[in-house]
């Protein structure tokens, strides 16, 4: 083999330079670097081979998860790139139901698709109803006493629980404090179950220097959701009780409130529950006791000549909003506010629940009642006078009196369990979704898929009980890909995904996909939280 050696090869003439002939095959050895200087220009007239494909399948992917994060944030029902269409199902737009079978939609966010049909709600409770706000009817159940929730279906529903509220003693003690309050939306209910609900008792309220009564917890399956019943009001030697909203402290040495301890339940009930301390007594000999804590506020400190308030109780659990919980409170009512609510006797009409009772005093003082809305009522004026229990069914606390008498019992609690009968649905059905059509600028040749699912029961096999296709051709023909799992987006939620799908075999640029779920049963259940499509 012959060897040239050389710094530079300039063309004889012009400035093209050849390096062998057609099928010739110049070699750079192994270890050799061939550089190529800034603002030269490799020209390619040919089919180049023998470079490998850039695989841009995660690239792709992570597009498709942030459209899907764009969409959810920006409550979109479908978001669209040039190359690519994403439906995270915030409502039914998306999809196309003559083509598509089971498939029912979770109104609740965060929002899916799943095989079933229409169910039943559950049933039980005192009394039933409906009202409507913000453009849904919703149904609910009403608890007054012990009794059991019956789901024939699986669904979802809000459920709203107060304890029983804490007594008061005569003689200068403190307010009762409130049940606790708890409010979870979307909260899942297996189907064909019984669950038991126990309504908290009031506190019973004592004379003078004596203890009075804790509320009674008000629960839903025993541990799953625990409404604390609401503390006692402390007196003279005894500091307030601790509860789902805490006692207010009386005169002296009683003067301590009682804290809250809704917040610290384990379990679901944890993150979702409202109570608050009682106030602080006055530590004089008159001592004018404090208000119980209420769902919604502290209890207000005794001050030299007034008892304090009790804490108001909770108007804006629903949402957030006062607007939403009066328009729950009122259908509770059945359209008035009297029966488990209070008012606070503005021109807003804003409802409140689970108010603390006020504090009492050995001295005739006034006696201000049991705060905005606290509905524990104040004591009335006078020595011998009793205390006023809290309203049945509404988780108030009981105020304290003047100079003798007893101190009020506090309100029983309550439970409801608020749905869209919608969100109740038969389950274990196999589901066929089918997306509207999208139109690509171009006709493509591949095309690639990404979905979000969830195990909600089981966990399906890839392929078998789930299966994903793509089509250019308006669902006439579709060609189905392998679907891969490409990681995890929460607790039993997967990321599965096909990429360069060959769909040269058909005609057109209008762009749909089909899911399909098999082997749906009980024990077996897909939720289809999004899905994306690309094509090129």
């Amino acid at each position: 083999m012959s060897k040239i050696e050389v710094d530079k090869i300039d063309p004889q003439s012009g400035t093209a330079l050849e390096l062998g002939s057609s099928g010739d095959t110049i070699t750079v050895p192994s270890g050799a670097t061939l550089a190529i200087a800034s603002g030269a220009t490799i020209a390619n007239s040919g089919t180049t081979t023998g470079f490998p494909e850039y695989d841009d399948d995660a690239i792709q992917s992570n597009i498709a998860m942030l459209g899907f994060k764009v969409a959810v944030n920006g409550s979109l029902t479908r978001y669209n790139l040039v190359d690519q269409s994403i439906d995270e199902f915030f409502d039914t737009s998306g999809v196309d139901a003559s083509a598509s079978t089971n498939e029912s939609r979770s109104l609740v966010a965060p929002y899916y698709y799943f095989g079933g049909g229409a169910g039943t709600g559950p049933t039980g409770g005192a009394s039933t109803g409906t009202y409507s706000h913000g453009g849904k009817t919703y149904s609910f159940n009403k608890f007054t006493a012990d009794t059991n929730l019956i789901t024939s279906d699986q669904g979802i529903a809000d459920v709203f629980l107060i304890g029983g509220g804490g007594a008061a003693v005569g003689d200068n003690g403190g307010g009762g404090g409130a049940g606790g309050l708890i409010w979870k939306p979307g909260h899942s209910f297996t189907g064909s179950t019984t669950f038991a609900i126990d309504i908290g008792t009031g506190g019973v309220g004592a004379a003078g220097g004596a203890s009075s009564g804790v509320g009674a917890d008000t629960t839903l399956a025993t541990t799953t959701f625990v409404a604390k019943g609401g503390g006692y009001g402390g007196s003279y030697g005894v500091v307030g009780g601790a509860g789902g909203s805490g006692g207010g402290g009386g005169r002296q040495t009683g003067s301590v409130p009682g804290a809250t301890t809704q917040s610290s339940q384990s379990g679901d009930s944890g993150t979702y529950g409202f109570g608050f301390a009682g106030g602080t007594g006055r530590n004089d000999a008159w001592g004018p006791g404090a208000g119980g804590g209420g769902s919604g506020a502290v209890g207000a400190d005794g001050v030299s000549g007034t008892v304090g308030n009790g804490g108001a109780g909770k108007t804006d659990f629903v949402n957030s909003s006062a607007t939403e919980t009066t328009a729950f409170l009122l259908a509770l009512t059945a359209g008035t506010d009297s029966s488990n609510v209070a008012t606070d006797g503005s021109s807003t009409g804003t409802l409140y629940i689970g108010g603390g009772g006020s504090g009492g005093t050995q001295a005739r003082a006034t006696h201000p009642g049991g705060g905005v809305g606290g509905v524990g009522g104040g004591a009335s004026i006078g020595d011998a006078s009793n205390g006023v229990a809290g309203l049945a069914n509404t988780g108030s606390g009981g105020s304290s009196t003047t100079g003798g008498g007893t101190g009020g019992d506090g309100g029983t609690g309550l439970a409801i369990i608020r749905y869209l009968p919608a969100d109740f649905t038969v389950t274990g059905e196999d589901l066929t979704l089918q997306s509207t059509d999208v139109t690509a600028e171009a006709e493509p040749s591949y095309g690639d898929m990404v979905c979000l699912i969830e195990n909600a029961a089981g966990t399906a096999t890839l392929n078998t009980d789930i299966k994903g296709y793509v089509s250019c051709d308006s669902g006439v023909t579709f060609a189905q890909g392998t679907l891969v799992d490409e990681g995890t987006w929460g607790t039993n939620k997967q990321i599965l995904a096909f990429h360069d799908l060959d769909i040269s075999a058909q005609t057109g640029t209008s762009m749909c996909y089909k899911i399909t779920t098999h082997n749906q049963s009980a024990a077996k259940e897909t939720r289809i939280y999004a899905t994306s499509i690309g094509w090129r």
